[in-house]
Formats: structure tokens, C-alpha cells, sequence
């Protein structure tokens, strides 16, 4: 069975032309020697030890599991080269086993005869799923999640990737996360499943900074991070970088994935409000640069569209069409394609930046195409998506506090020596403070209380409504960024004990 395999070319991409020149992938290592005798991974980390004395131990580990892979994956087997310095990655076919060319230049000694079969394939036509699974920091690593091989073969005939629309399986822990990593390079799982790992449903401030530290502590990190998409966005799990390419010293500060980590640049911004957290449209109508203008303004009406992204034939932005665009393209008598009424600086923002920092050119432009660092088209961001974002936010907390006002007014005819001295209910109103929402529960449980009060509802489903209502208020306070996507039934019950408030709680007529 063929499988696919990641190997890099320099952690500053300078093994790359060498190995399209002479039709090889080549390892570093330099100062580790000839591997063609190892009959095991023990033997190679015996001589990885030799080689590098100082190094530390997880570090030699990892680099034995990478020379391993690379001196054992089989003729046939297909490898992926990801360019350092361009959007391009080279695939190609193994054609002979492992050599050491002992006269090569120290760090070009490893190698493995390749047939590159198609050297220039696009990233931007590589799925996201297998283009952060390629991207791995790892020299050496294999592709063999959603099926990562027959894609790669699909690439290599094609060009093109068909994609995966089946399930993501979680690691089953923390523990099987970290050895997925190590022997695969990457592991790729939705922001739902990785908080879920520790036991979490959803990301408060307090769960976020949990996963962040236990990461780290694990020599673990994710892209894009876990609170730059949707829940049930994915993201990929791969090694810290620095020290696990088997590369020189020097060489370190850079990367061999063409794409700058993109949080690591914005610790400042709002974890709450990215972009990419927002539930933004991504299956997006697009058109064609040649296509016909008749086409776009088909599309635009049927779908009733202020604007369409124009992409190439990889789903790369190359502008936009608006109604304006095509007024203007007609009136001048520019021609009948697209190209006639492209506008090449459409307004474009990426996952991971911080929203507010962007909601003066979406109310200015009315939208924003959201695009990835190759300006591949993920979706577009409307006026309209984001005011529906805005009232799902605040919503929550106008309910809450006008439930709260309600409870409040109502229950301020209760004398003050009538109140339970339980949770400092009596003591709170002796003092002339208003009562917080939690102490509610325990006024209503209290059958002089309830008595007086003369409610014409259930006492026990009054009090439980009450309780649920004031676990949601202390889930919003602390941060949960998903409560208004997850949260809908609380929201329905904040709601409904309104609507009970409301009709023994009569406004003052003005």
C-alpha cells in the first residue's frame, strides 16, 4: 500500500533545488553518519547519541523517529517538498532506497532517489486540512490522516486535490495527542475536541489559558489557535519548531512551511472576538476572471449578493465584482467578461484578527472576503452577518438584566426580617444593597417568602428557573465566548421566566 511523507527541504529551504536538480529528497543531520547498516530505530538512535551528545533527550528521540521513517519509506512511495520561499510544493514518487553520500557537503549527505513528478503544484489547490498537515516543523513526518495518500496520488496525476468530507477522530487524551504528534508530525482535530481533552465544552477565558499552558508544557502548539475559529473548526496540532527539524543552530529562526505563525504575532488581540471565531458564510459564491459579466450579475440577483470574489481556477482572490464595479464597467462600455468590472483591492481580513479592530471597513464596504495567508478564498463577512453576531452577543446580557431588574423590584415588598438568613440574604438587604441573582433562589425556596410574594406559579419549577438562569449569567461572566452558539437553551429559558416576570411585573404607566 503506498503511503505519503512530508520531507522538507532546509529550514531555510536551501536543500531544495538541489534535490529538483538531481531528482532527490535530502535529509540534514550533518553530523550524523552513514545509516545504512541500522536495522532498527535503536540502531539509528544509537548513532544519533554519537552524533550529538549534548542534545536533549526528546529531541534526540524525535530525530531518531524521523531518520527512521526516512531510510525505511518504501520505493513507490509518494513524498511532498513544500518550497520554502514559494506558494508551490513539488510532489513526486520514491525510486530507490537510502544512500550516503559520504563526499556530498555536510547536512546534504541523507538521501533517497525521487521521480518529481509534478514539481510545481499550487498550495492554494491543496486542501487546508492537507496543506497544515504538509506544513508540519517536523524534517520528516508522514501523511496518513484523511486520506492523505490518495490525495497526494490525486496531485501528483492531477494537480488537484479531491478533498475529504468525512469525520475528524479525536486523539482519545491529552497523552494520545502528544504521541500522535511525535510519530506523525501533525495531528489535525476541531477546537471542540482539543478543549475537550481536559474535560471542557466550551472556551472561557479561564479553559482557554488551561490549554495554552498545558500545551506548552508539552512542547505542543496549535495553528490556527483555538479561538480564531468556530468550535467545530479545525485545527492542527504540531510540534514546538526550534529544535526538532535536525537542523543547524542558525538555521532555527526559520521555518519550513512558507506561512509565518499567525498567533504567535497577536498574544495582544481579544481572544474572543477573531474574526474566524464568528460564524461567518464559507460556502461562498465565486466567479471566474474570464467568465462572462452576465454570468455574475445572474449569480448576484439569484442569490440575492451585494458583491462576488473573483478567483482562479484554485479558489486564489484576484478581486471582486459589485453592483457599482459593473455600473461602472457598463456605463464605460468596458467590455462584457468579468475582467471588465473587476475591482483588483477588494477588502480582505484574515481568521485570526481581532474584530473591533476591523468593524469600521466592514460598516464602510459592507463586507469583508475572509482569505488565508496564500489569499485563498475561506468565506466572506457581511454588515448583515455581523449585526445578526452583535445582537446574538449582547441579547444575552439585556435579557439577564432586565430579568434581574423584575426580581429585584418584585421582591423589595418583602420585609426585611421575613428574608432567610441563608447565603446572606437578609444580611445583603439589612445592609440597603440589592440582592445578586444567585440569592434569589434561595428568597423563593423560603415559604413565608413565597407566601407573601402570593405567585400564581409552581413554587419548585419557579425556583429552578431561576437557578438555571443565574448558572448562564455566571457562564457569560466568566468569559464564555461560545455561550451565545451553545447556550441556546439556557437563552430560551432567560426568556421564558421573563415573559412569567412580565405578567406580575407591570411597568408604571407614564
Amino acid at each position: 500500500m503506498v503511503r505519503a511523507w512530508t520531507v522538507r527541504g532546509g529550514q531555510l529551504g536551501e536543500r531544495e533545488e538541489q534535490a529538483l536538480d538531481e531528482g532527490v529528497v535530502i535529509a540534514g543531520w550533518e553530523e550524523a553518519g552513514d545509516l545504512s547498516g541500522c536495522g532498527s530505530i535503536a540502531d539509528v538512535g544509537e548513532i544519533l547519541a554519537r552524533a550529538y551528545p549534548d542534545g536533549a533527550p526528546g529531541t534526540v528521540d524525535n530525530w531518531k523517529h524521523q531518520l527512521w521513517r526516512f531510510i525505511t519509506m518504501e520505493t513507490g512511495d509518494l513524498v511532498v517538498m513544500p518550497r520554502k520561499h514559494l506558494p508551490v510544493v513539488a510532489v513526486g514518487r520514491l525510486t530507490g532506497g537510502y544512500e550516503y553520500r559520504s563526499e556530498a557537503a555536510p547536512g546534504f549527505r541523507h538521501t533517497r532517489k525521487v521521480e518529481w513528478v509534478r514539481p510545481r503544484v499550487e498550495r492554494a489547490a491543496i486542501g487546508g486540512d492537507l496543506r497544515d498537515s504538509i506544513g508540519a516543523f517536523l524534517t520528516v513526518s508522514e501523511l496518513r490522516r484523511r486520506d492523505a495518500a490518495h490525495r497526494v496520488e490525486t496531485l501528483a496525476q492531477t494537480g488537484v486535490d479531491p478533498g475529504y468530507k468525512g469525520a475528524v477522530e479525536p486523539p482519545s487524551s491529552p497523552e494520545a495527542l502528544e504521541r500522535d504528534v511525535q510519530e506523525e508530525g501533525t495531528r489535525q482535530l476541531t477546537a471542540r475536541d482539543l478543549i475537550g481533552l481536559w474535560g471542557w465544552q466550551r472556551r472561557t477565558g479561564d479553559v482557554i489559558d488551561l490549554v495554552d499552558r498545558e500545551l506548552a508544557t508539552r512542547g505542543l502548539r496549535v495553528s490556527p489557535h483555538f479561538t480564531e475559529v468556530q468550535l467545530d473548526g479545525l485545527v492542527t496540532v504540531s510540534a514546538q519548531h526550534t529544535t526538532l527539524t535536525g537542523e543547524t543552530a542558525q538555521d532555527l529562526p526559520g521555518t519550513d512551511t512558507g506561512q509565518a505563525s499567525t498567533h504567535g504575532s497577536s498574544e495582544d488581540l481579544s481572544r474572543h472576538w477573531r474574526i474566524g471565531s464568528l460564524p461567518f458564510a464559507r460556502e461562498v459564491v465565486t466567479v471566474g476572471y474570464d467568465e462572462p459579466l452576465s454570468r455574475a450579475i445572474t449569480r448576484m440577483v439569484q442569490g440575492d449578493f451585494s458583491q462576488l470574489p473573483v478567483v482562479n481556477r484554485s479558489n486564489v482572490l484576484r478581486g471582486v465584482v459589485t453592483w457599482e464595479s459593473i455600473a461602472r464597467a457598463q456605463l464605460g462600455r468596458r467590455g462584457e467578461t468579468i475582467a471588465a468590472a473587476l475591482d483588483p483591492h477588494p477588502h480582505t481580513a484574515q481568521e485570526q484578527e481581532e474584530l473591533f479592530v476591523r468593524i469600521d471597513d466592514i460598516q464602510r464596504h459592507g463586507f469583508l472576503i475572509v482569505t488565508d495567508g496564500d489569499n485563498l478564498v475561506l468565506g466572506i463577512l457581511t454588515a448583515s452577518d455581523l449585526a445578526d453576531q452583535l445582537r446574538l452577543r449582547v441579547e444575552p446580557f439585556i435579557l439577564l438584566g432586565e430579568a434581574e431588574r423584575r426580581l429585584r423590584r418584585l421582591t423589595d415588598r418583602l420585609p426585611v426580617d421575613d428574608l432567610p438568613t441563608g447565603s446572606g440574604v437578609r444580611r445583603t438587604r439589612a445592609a440597603g444593597k440589592y440582592l445578586t441573582l444567585g440569592q434569589y433562589p434561595e428568597v423563593l425556596r423560603d415559604d413565608v417568602c413565597w407566601a407573601r410574594l402570593g405567585w400564581p406559579y409552581e413554587q419548585d419549577d419557579l425556583v429552578r428557573r431561576i437557578t438555571a438562569v443565574k448558572d448562564y449569567r455566571n457562564e457569560l461572566a466568566h468569559w464564555d465566548m461560545d455561550a451565545p452558539e451553545t447556550k441556546t437553551e439556557a437563552l430560551t429559558e432567560t426568556k421564558q421566566l421573563l415573559s412569567l416576570l412580565k405578567l406580575i411585573d407591570h411597568d408604571p404607566r407614564p
